[in-house]
């Protein structure tokens, strides 16, 4: 077997595409060979935070070629040959002027040539493969994928991240249940209380005090009853004088905000997923928060929230969570994130307890849905608890 310590990569506008045989022989030195506009600086600049980033100290070196122009090709690429005789050719991404090019040269000089699939992560051996090693699937984290595709993951203090504590997941089990009797319901006294908050008169952390002639209207008697019931509220009581206390901070977030429960609990049956099967994600969060161009603070400051990022292998999988009407808007917001940071191997999926009373509406928004090829699971209201994390299973992947 022999070890692949140059490989000349054919830079495409997919970084993906730019590290999979990267991460899988972990080579010295890398000569991306591309065309002028697509091999920017910015982009050069992500791949070489990326692989800081896992820690490969590759020596990475870009040469440009012509378009159009073959005989100018094979020259480059030759020339490439005669300063790295060790060197091989991965074929992922290329275009079709240069994939001829390497393919003569692969003929003339016996030089390696493979591709790899970046969903199956299988290598395809094309070429004079046959002392090229098997190598393990490599792995990508969230806030890796993120820099490779030219963004940077930011803290949002107003939005802490959830600790999951076994007695903070029955409680979220809890309010689910809760709210899926009536979500449209539990989105109203979300807002509610909400409404609360902003005049609360207490001033003591968990506790909330509000004159009752200040609010235009209480929050939902059934859902506060439940809610009592269950401890996750204590203190009810309805007067000249509103007042109430929550369990905690956290339980505090999830009545705050409509769509927090549904993303919470999607979370949170995708993390059992996780502890079940240790390989089945590579890396899962909530609530990130990505800048697009790495740069916090400049004047074209773009950012996005994810519901939910799964990683799996190199494949992103970009999660959003609708417990509520959907609109075509949540669509065209996946859509563009997804292509933003996972180009054409990303996975798009709504998550959803419904998408519309209309049926008309519903039936559009199904089918841009599957214009964008993106998964809906919707109702997930009317599943059991198993129903969800097998659901959870089975489509978020």
């Amino acid at each position: 077997m022999i070890a692949i310590k140059t490989l000349v990569e054919l830079f495409d506008t997919c970084q993906i595409e730019n590290v999979i045989a990267a991460l899988r022989f972990k080579p010295e030195k890398i000569v991306f060979v591309g065309f002028k506009k697509i091999m920017t600086r910015k982009k050069t600049e992500d791949l070489q935070r990326f692989f800081a980033m896992k820690q490969l100290d590759i020596q990475l070196e870009y040469r440009i070629v012509p378009r159009y122009d073959y005989e100018e090709i094979v020259s480059g690429l030759n020339a490439i040959i005669d300063e790295n005789e060790d060197a091989a050719f991965d074929l992922t991404g290329g275009k079709e002027l240069v994939l001829v090019a390497m393919g003569e040269i692969s003929a003339a000089r016996s030089v390696p040539m493979f591709q790899f699939d970046v969903r199956s992560g299988e290598m395809v051996r094309v070429k004079n493969c046959e002392d090229v090693p098997e190598t393990e699937k490599p792995v990508m984290s969230i806030e890796e994928n993120i820099v490779l595709s030219g963004g940077v993951v930011v803290e949002e203090p107003e939005q802490p991240k959830w600790n999951l504590t076994e007695d903070f997941e029955k409680d979220a089990a809890i309010m689910w249940d809760i709210c899926r009797k009536s979500c449209r319901a539990w989105n109203r006294n979300s807002g509610i209380i909400k409404m609360f908050e902003a005049v609360n008169e207490s001033g003591e952390g968990l506790f909330v005090k509000v004159s009752a002639s200040k609010m235009r209207e209480l929050p939902d008697e059934k859902i506060m009853d439940e809610l009592v019931k269950s401890g996750m509220i204590k203190n009810y009581a309805v007067g000249d004088v509103v007042t109430f206390e929550y369990k905690n901070d956290q339980v505090r977030r999830v009545l705050n905000k409509a769509g927090n429960i549904l993303e919470l609990s999607v979370y949170i049956n995708a993390k059992k997923i996780q502890e079940q099967d240790s390989q089945y994600y590579d890396d899962i969060d909530t609530g990130v928060f990505v800048d697009w161009d790495g740069e916090s603070g400049g004047q074209n400051d773009t950012r996005n929230e994810i519901d939910i990022f799964v990683m799996r292998d190199l494949v992103p999988v970009f999660v959003s969570c609708k417990n509520g009407e959907v609109h075509k808007e949540a669509l065209y917001e996946l859509n563009t994130v997804a292509e933003k940071f996972g180009g054409e191997y990303a996975k798009k999926v709504l998550v959803c307890t419904y998408i519309s009373y209309s049926k008309s509406s519903r039936e559009y928004i199904l089918q841009r849905a599957r214009d964008m090829k993106i998964e809906v699971i919707e109702d997930v209201d009317l599943l059991s608890g198993e129903e969800f994390l097998q659901e959870i299973r089975k489509r978020i992947r």
